[in-house]
């Protein structure tokens, strides 16, 4: 199977604008920093997400839009990649302005439209896990508190185009196969142009950092909780398979060379899972606690994040069957199988 190399993140962005394609990095208030929307010339325009909810991002936006040549009244068709409130906070602000269609996953059209009542069942979920994981109350309301602040920059999204994974949509004359790829969220959708090799891949894989697969409710509502890491680790090998020359990413530089990169990626996931199961070895032991003996005296904002990739992991030694899961009255710990 041949490789994709890397090439020059500037040259590939200066290539993708003469084929119409233009990525619109706009402000976002979180530490990831800001987030890459793209325009996308052809039959239709084309926005593939719209950024946060705030008058800031809608200004740089639509700035953006102007030097690429049009207006937000241009757009014919905005599409969600997934879920998260840095990538769908403008997305009905945008449509309504333009008149235009919104696309996403089949599977997330309730979780879009249904925003704030999901929002409120998400941080209901993550308090009950905390708890249950070995944080305390106080840091699990607080982030409770924290996750609530943060909610203004997310807004319901209205699909008006459901999109079923297995199926295409043309975007800039390419016909792009639709991927369902979960893991850093449950609705995580991949654009695959076979033909040129190009793709839109939302969060599911970037260039600079690792994307944090974070548990979540399934969108079936089955289950309590995703298992994302397993998720993830699936859609990670799914998407090396695949013949991507780029894959335009929702935050930092386009990738090339995906599947050297993804094999660093699991190969970080291996080496963090082992030192997860020696701390385990040693001791029953609470996934916060094995989140402190990894990363010592854990920010109360990068909890829930620590905690998600400790739960990931556990939940591959579970699998496994090297560890097993212990109840101790409303505490759940670890131990060596």
């Amino acid at each position: 199977m041949s490789k994709s190399p890397e090439r020059n993140p500037e040259a590939v962005l200066a290539e993708a604008r003469t084929k119409g394609i233009h990525c619109l990095p706009i402000p976002t208030p979180f530490a990831v920093g800001r987030v890459n929307c793209y325009l996308v010339e052809g039959s239709r325009l084309v926005l593939i997400d719209a950024g946060p909810n705030s008058e800031r991002s809608l200004e740089e936006l639509e700035a953006m839009i102007g030097t690429a040549g049009h207006a937000i009244e241009d757009i014919d068709l905005v599409i969600a990649t997934h879920q998260h409130i840095d990538h769908i906070g403008l997305i009905q602000t945008v449509a309504d302005r333009a008149g235009a269609e919104v696309a996403a996953l089949d599977r997330s059209i309730e979780r879009l439209a249904n925003f704030g009542l999901n929002a409120d069942a998400e941080d209901d979920m993550a308090v009950s896990l905390m708890l249950r994981h070995g944080i305390s109350e106080e840091i699990a309301t607080t982030l409770k508190a924290v996750s609530s602040t943060y909610r203004g920059w997310g807004d319901r999204v209205e699909v008006t185009l459901p999109l079923a994974a297995g199926t295409t949509i043309e975007i800039g004359g390419m016909e792009m196969e639709i991927h369902h790829r979960p893991g850093h969220s449950p609705s995580d959708t991949i654009f695959f142009d076979p033909a040129s090799g190009i793709a839109f891949g939302g969060d599911h894989l970037l260039s600079h950092i690792s994307s944090n697969p974070l548990i979540a409710r399934p969108l079936d509502g089955e289950g309590e909780r995703t298992r994302s890491l397993i998720d993830y680790t699936d859609s990670l090998l799914k998407t090396r398979e695949m013949e991507v020359e780029v894959m335009f990413s929702g935050h930092g530089d386009p990738v090339t060379g995906h599947r050297e990169l993804i094999d660093s990626r699991l190969a970080a996931q291996d080496r963090r899972r082992e030192k997860i199961f020696g701390i385990i070895e040693a001791g029953p032991i609470s996934a916060y606690g094995i989140a402190e003996a990894i990363w010592g005296d854990v920010a109360v904002t990068q909890a829930y994040l620590t905690l998600s990739e400790v739960i990931g992991h556990v939940d591959v030694l579970l699998e496994e069957g090297r560890v097993r899961e212990v109840t101790q009255g409303d505490l759940i710990t670890f131990e060596a199988a």
